[in-house]
Formats: structure tokens, sequence, C-alpha cells
């Protein structure tokens, strides 16, 4: 009798455990933790909001290797803000630094019959995961400037002994959207920051604008006019006419005319 209930409380331990580490969404989305991090050394879980460096490997099915990033740089991407497909917002939820999972995400949850043409659209995709990095940010000041541009510091930098002027060459992040959230460009997605000289005419006037006072590795979320964007025509088709431009930005580097760029 005793050595039953022994058993049974093994067998209980071991599928709580298993259930710990796998399980299914109610989208259908099954994870399971292959590395998993302990809570000493878990600071923070993601969670929507958050920017995340993730190293990615994609398969279908057989095995087959679509996709990687592994011994790359690191995918970044806002958690949350369907910068990614739905699936993977939902399957990096919750994860810490280091955490490594497998992700099978479910075709309804994945690349849809509009999106761009890329292998894999329409079946179940096969991923496995780790989480590089969370940037969670610290919040600073709103404005409005004179000419109409709403301005939001979303991480604000402490000690900063160089603010964006006109003349600078700034290194700049940028994911832009419409007024009615649908997504248009982002630089993330590509890895490498939108280099401009401020103040020169090279952007829309009101990222001039935006720009202006910010730190390095400062972020802000700016609203722009379409009369400082791109007015009653816009650009098409990406951007009708009128648009009020949505950007979530951040400064990564400032290079001030007369210093040598390191």
């Amino acid at each position: 009798m005793l050595k039953s209930i022994i058993f049974s409380s093994l067998l209980a331990v071991v599928c709580w455990a298993a259930n710990d580490r796998s399980w299914t969404t109610e989208e259908g989305i099954k994870i399971e933790i292959i590395k998993k991090i302990g809570d000493s050394k878990c600071k923070i879980k993601s969670e929507s909001g958050d920017q995340l460096e993730q190293f990615y490997k994609l398969s279908d099915k057989e095995g087959k290797v679509i996709g990687s990033n592994f011994g790359q740089k690191p995918y970044t991407f806002t958690l949350g803000k369907a910068e990614v497909i739905h699936g993977m917002d939902i399957g990096m939820e919750g994860m810490c630094v280091g955490e490594q999972r497998k992700v099978i995400i479910p075709p309804e949850q994945g690349f849809d019959e509009d999106g761009e043409e890329v292998e894999g659209k329409g079946d179940t995709l096969y991923y496995f995961v780790e989480l590089k990095s969370i940037f969670r940010p610290k919040p600073g000041d709103k404005w409005i400037t004179e000419d109409g541009v709403h301005i939001h510091v979303t991480h604000e930098v402490e000690d900063c002994t160089e603010k964006a002027t006109a003349g600078d060459t700034l290194h700049q992040q940028y994911t832009l959207y419409l007024e009615d959230g649908t997504f248009v460009d982002s630089s993330w997605s590509r890895n490498r920051p939108f280099i401009f000289k401020m103040g020169t005419g090279q952007v829309i006037k009101g990222m001039d604008i935006a720009m202006e006072g910010m730190c390095e590795g400062e972020r802000r979320k700016v609203v722009i006019p379409p009369e400082l964007a791109y007015g009653e025509k816009g650009r098409p088709p990406a951007i009708p006419g009128n648009s009020f431009l949505h950007f979530d930005l951040q400064l990564q580097k400032l290079v001030r005319p007369g210093k040598e760029e390191l």
C-alpha cells in the first residue's frame, strides 16, 4: 500500500513537471520548454510591449530547415505589436533570457493568405526559438510641439551629455504604423538602422522635429500630422493621403560633425 502511494506521488510530480514545460494555448499553439531558466537567474519574463532579441530556426514537419538566424544577428521585435506573426507573439510570452522553446504554430496563427509570398505560408510552422535579450522601457515626458507633433518619451536616458540637433548624423531605428494600427514598415526587421543627417531635408519635416533633443539610447512614440509628412498625396500604396504617421523611434547613435566616428 505504501509503495503504491509513493509511486502515485512520484507519477503526479512527473506529470506536473511535464505540464509545466509543455502546454497548448487556447489558440492551438503548442509550446515546449527545451532549456528552462531557474527563478534565481530569471529576473524578468517577456510581456507585451517588451522589445525582444530572438534567435529562431523554422522547419517543416519533416524537419527540413526553412530559415534560421542562429550564428547571425538576432531578430528584434516588440512583443504583442503585430510585428511578427500572431503565433510567434503568443509563443514568446513569459520567456526568460536564455530560455529555449519549441513552438508549433497552426496555419491560422501563421502566415495568412494576404501576406507576402514566403515558404511555409499555409502550413503548420515548427519553430525552435531562443530569447537573447529583453528590453523594458523607462517612460519619460509627453508634449506637443508648436508644429503639432505629438511626442512621448517611452524610454528616457539618464546622464545624457549630447542631444540631437541639426547637422548631426543619426542612426535611427523605427517602426511605422498608420492611425488605425496598420503596420507600414520597420528598420528593425532589416536589422540595420536608418541613417540620415538631421535638418538637411533628408527626411520628412516632422521627423526632424520628432528627433530634436534625443539622446543616444532614448526611445519615443511620435505622431506626425500629414502636413509635416506626405500631405494630401500620401505615399501610395502603403500611406494614403492625409495620413497621421505613428512612429516608434530609437536613437541608436549620434555622430556630431567634427567628432571622429568610432
